[in-house]
């Protein structure tokens, strides 16, 4: 009995060569699905930091001419109110750093396990 054992094995290496290009095709679209999803959540996180510094800027300004008014001198007021600022930039080394570094750790390892 004479068996012919060419088309099988053209038939295995085809599909397998098939395997191949989708499980490659699938690796560089979950790659690109990944690189898209961190680039979008970087854009929106600059976005928000930078709409939460304009506030924050145009909230240190109001508070500096308040007290300036209320001590008669825009100076003093600027000087009273950066003074405020470093005293709340003293307080967040001391006491908030570690915080806010395990609450952004935290936030990375689950953004990534998604």
């Amino acid at each position: 009995m004479d068996i012919n054992t060419d088309e099988p094995l053209k038939a295995l290496k085809s599909q397998i060569m098939e395997y191949i290009e989708l499980k490659t095709e699938l690796l560089r679209l979950t790659a690109a699905e990944y690189a898209a999803k961190t680039a979008s959540f970087m854009f929106a996180t600059v976005v928000q930091v930078f709409i939460l510094f304009m506030f924050i800027l145009f909230l240190a300004v109001s508070i500096a001419f308040f007290i300036g008014s209320w001590v008669h001198s825009y100076g003093l007021g600027f000087l009273i109110s950066s003074g405020l600022f470093l005293l709340w930039f003293i307080g967040f080394i001391v006491f908030g750093k570690k915080r806010i570094r395990n609450l952004i750790a935290r936030k990375i390892i689950e953004f990534t396990t998604k």
